[in-house]
């Protein structure tokens, strides 16, 4: 039963890693017949480049951005789906509607909301008497508008996850608490968060991986522009494969960007063991 699972991966996972570690060792592009063997000139090249570490401080405030904003945001209202008001199925329904949403719809949308010229965002600031913002065109608010649309996105769906964590916290611990003369802040602070443990840290490592590989929305919405201050790690892996055509620096690039997920959900499992507290 395990053998399709095992070829699956094999196939579509290590197989492209392994590829991409030995492109990235060559020079190699589009228009060179025979790649030639450079060792690490690739990774070296990577990273004396201003451009890849610009990317990689857009990537990191996006990352920044998301644990501080879709993340308690996300458990917020978790929190109010789970006191069970009424209406909650319609709520739910809505709240992770945008999830389901294709990236690339959701970034047309966005953009059409953002633009400089007759965008609603700016109709909407002018009947409020404050001035107009080029959303796109300006460094600082084009990766603010990136940034609010993949909240809008994922917020839906991590706010499913802390819901389900919070559903499966026993009643008896809460009722303990509150027998002890807790309120419901230290209800929520010393049950319900050490309780969403396992819930909260799945969250984060996935915040950050879905972060660093943040594309659609730029692509669709920003192009990495203006001046690269949008261009997200995967857009760089991108701008280097297929427009600039260094096949070699991009797959090194990718190979890099393996190695940041793995180091971070090492560190996140590692870091969990402390904190998390499992039912038993």
């Amino acid at each position: 039963m395990m053998v399709p699972s095992l070829l699956f991966l094999l196939i579509f996972v290590f197989f492209p890693m392994i590829y991409a570690v030995k492109l990235s060792l060559y020079q190699s592009s589009f228009f060179i017949p025979k790649p030639q063997f450079v060792g690490i000139r690739n990774y070296v090249n990577l990273f004396l480049a201003p451009d890849f570490w610009q990317a990689t401080a857009n990537t990191v405030w996006l990352a920044v951005g998301m644990m501080a904003v879709s993340l308690p945001a996300a458990l917020l209202l978790a929190v109010m789906l789970d006191m069970k008001l009424r209406g909650t199925v319609l709520y739910r329904t809505i709240i992770f509607g945008p999830y389901v949403i294709p990236m690339v719809s959701s970034g047309l949308i966005f953009s059409l909301l953002f633009a400089s010229d007759g965008g609603p965002v700016n109709l909407l600031f002018e009947r409020l008497g404050l001035p107009e913002v080029d959303w796109l065109g300006h460094g600082h608010t084009a990766l603010l508008s990136v940034l609010i649309l993949t909240a809008w996105q994922f917020t839906g769906y991590y706010t499913v996850i802390f819901l389900a964590g919070l559903q499966s916290v026993p009643s008896s611990l809460a009722e303990a608490c509150q027998v002890d003369g807790g309120g419901r802040w230290q209800v929520f602070r010393h049950v319900t968060l050490r309780a969403l443990g396992p819930s909260l840290f799945f969250a984060i490592v996935i915040c950050l991986i879905q972060t660093f590989q943040t594309f659609d929305q730029v692509y669709v919405m920003t192009g990495g522009g203006p001046d690269g201050a949008t261009t997200t790690f995967a857009y760089y892996i991108f701008e280097k494969g297929f427009q600039a055509y260094n096949i070699g620096e991009s797959s090194a690039a990718s190979v890099v960007l393996i190695v940041i997920l793995a180091a971070l959900s090492y560190v996140q499992l590692h870091l969990s063991r402390r904190w998390v507290v499992e039912e038993t």
